[in-house]
């Protein structure tokens, strides 16, 4: 448990966890696909033909880029439900207890 910045906000301390290379060199190629996703999309939304193609690969490159960012299971410490948190986050709001948690990463 942390320290108390309120009644209702504690600071948590996380030790971030390190991927290891496959899982680094995954993450890579999942930025690059999303990305000329992204390039491709809105090329087909030039044209009236591509636009709903193009909406459609748009949204999946971004879900995809967002998978691929780095996250980490951290509990809460109200009601120590575990949750995904993305690694450069700052806190989080817990979604059954609805409490605010500052992580320190280490």
């Amino acid at each position: 448990m942390g320290e108390a910045i309120s009644n209702q906000t504690l600071i948590i301390d996380v030790e971030k966890k390190r991927s290891g290379f496959a899982k680094g060199f995954g993450r890579i190629i999942a930025y690059t696909i999303g990305g000329f996703g992204i390039l491709l999309a809105s090329l087909l939304c030039l044209t009236i033909i591509g636009i709903f193609p193009g909406i459609g690969l748009f949204f999946m490159s971004i879900g995809l880029i967002y998978l691929a960012k780095g996250k980490q299971q951290v509990a809460c410490p109200h009601c120590k439900k575990k949750q995904p948190v993305i690694q450069t986050a700052e806190n989080f709001t817990c979604p059954k207890c609805r409490q605010l948690t500052v992580i320190n990463w280490k």
